[in-house]
């Protein structure tokens, strides 16, 4: 196991859960400026957090009309959380459909050297038309090729930071010589979608690559994050899921020659906090009641893959009317446990909606400090994970409340750390 459970927090503007924008104190308008960011990222540094991970897409999306979503762009809001932080790692997603590898690698070897080596690359493969439109496509590529763009784009990235070792820079003021000709070359990249000569115009990276993560629940997804990535965000609503996950996650990193232990799992956690359990439940009730039918009907239809007419809150959930999972409409992974959950319930389509909401593809604890304690560790220490995204109800308050009641109990069952023992992304996750 690494020394102690990872912990990030997903900086979801307002929260997780319903819409705890509209209950807070401060203006609509502060949960998509940085001042609501650097809030969330002081709370997670003072609580000895790994990261802050900040989602993206290139496109606005059904839920971005009725509450606050990641507006400011990614690199531009993680340079100022570096700038006014000194030890939490900060998580830039950027998809390989429509972006060009040597820009990425450019961008994030900058941001790399400016925060001292705390930074990673959430890499997503974008699927969906609206996002190609504004790329000059008419329709995103097929699936399988997507994939196979992702991966020749990590080859050219991870060549691009490879042609800047740290021993490149000389600085010899006998000789005037600063960077050495023989170490910094050119990486002359040919492959079936791109063409790019190198070397990297970049400082080099004194502090290792930028940490990898992937985030997909395909066979494709998976392969690839075998292959390349450092950490796996996933959807898990059980243990033994997603001890079954890490495992196969384990075994295609072992087939490609790489170390078992270097890909951690980071299934995705959602929190809500109170003194009692009753407390805890009334609270998510209360988030979920915020949010109008019609919002929750859109988001729903969003996820399934389906049109808004499409759905009735007042009637049996459509069973029928469902996708075929192996089409591309919607998220696969998180429709599939969405699904699961359903038929579990025996929910109709309002308790779908309400199900979806309260963030049922993923774990969750709705309870007390000590519970949420309780069900990290027992993840931790079965193998199931080696730490999760944490997604709290309400930001900042509801990590405020994680800081201060449940890492304490982590750190005195000795799973977290106590101080700081590194001041890198890489060194946090014991890579």
């Amino acid at each position: 196991m690494p020394r102690h459970v990872i912990l990030n927090a997903n900086l979801i503007p307002g929260g997780a859960i319903g819409s705890p924008w509209r209950r807070a104190p401060e203006p609509a308008a502060h949960f998509i400026e940085i001042e609501h960011y650097l809030d969330v990222a002081r709370t997670a540094e003072r609580g000895l957090l790994d990261a802050v991970f900040l989602a993206d897409s290139p496109d606005i999306q059904a839920k971005d009309w009725t509450a606050p979503s990641r507006l400011l762009e990614p690199f531009v809001a993680h340079a100022v959380l570096a700038a006014h932080t000194s030890h939490i790692g900060v998580i830039v997603t950027a998809t390989t459909s429509y972006n060009d590898p040597y820009n990425l690698a450019r961008s994030f070897a900058a941001l790399s050297s400016v925060s001292g080596g705390r930074v990673g690359w959430n890499f997503v493969v974008t699927g969906g038309d609206n996002a190609a439109r504004n790329y000059s496509l008419d329709q995103a590529l097929p699936k399988a090729e997507r994939y196979a763009r992702a991966a020749e784009f990590l080859e050219v990235v991870t060549a691009l930071w490879d042609s800047v070792p740290a021993s490149a820079l000389v600085g010899d003021k006998a000789t005037g010589h600063y960077l050495d000709p023989q170490v910094v070359r050119p990486i002359e990249h040919v492959g079936k979608f791109f063409r790019v000569a190198g070397p990297l115009k970049a400082p080099p990276l004194g502090h290792g690559k930028p940490v990898l993560i992937q985030a997909g629940a395909s066979s494709h997804g998976v392969e690839l994050g075998a292959r390349t990535a450092d950490a796996i965000y996933s959807a898990h609503v059980d243990p033994v899921s997603a001890a079954a996950r890490r495992t196969e996650l384990r075994q295609h990193a072992a087939a490609a020659g790489r170390d078992p232990d270097s890909v951690k799992l980071l299934p995705g956690l959602i929190i809500v906090l109170a003194d009692t359990e009753t407390a805890a439940q009334q609270r998510e009730r209360d988030l979920i009641d915020l949010i109008p039918d019609e919002v929750q009907l859109t988001n729903l239809a969003d996820r399934l893959g389906l049109s808004p007419d499409d759905l009735d809150l007042s009637a049996p959930f459509p069973w029928y009317k469902i996708p075929d999972e192996n089409s591309d409409a919607g998220s696969r992974g998180q429709r599939a446990v969405l699904l699961d959950n359903v038929r579990a319930s025996g929910a109709d389509t309002r308790g779908a909606a309400r199900l979806l909401a309260s963030g049922s593809v993923h774990a969750k604890v709705v309870g007390t400090p000590e519970q949420a304690a309780d069900f990290i560790t027992e993840w931790f220490t079965r193998g199931a994970s080696d730490g999760f995204n944490i997604m709290l109800d309400e930001l900042p308050s509801g990590l405020d409340l994680f800081v201060d009641q449940v890492v304490p109990i982590l750190q005195s069952r000795g799973l977290f750390r106590t101080e700081y023992e590194t001041t890198t992304l890489r060194g946090h996750y014991g890579l």
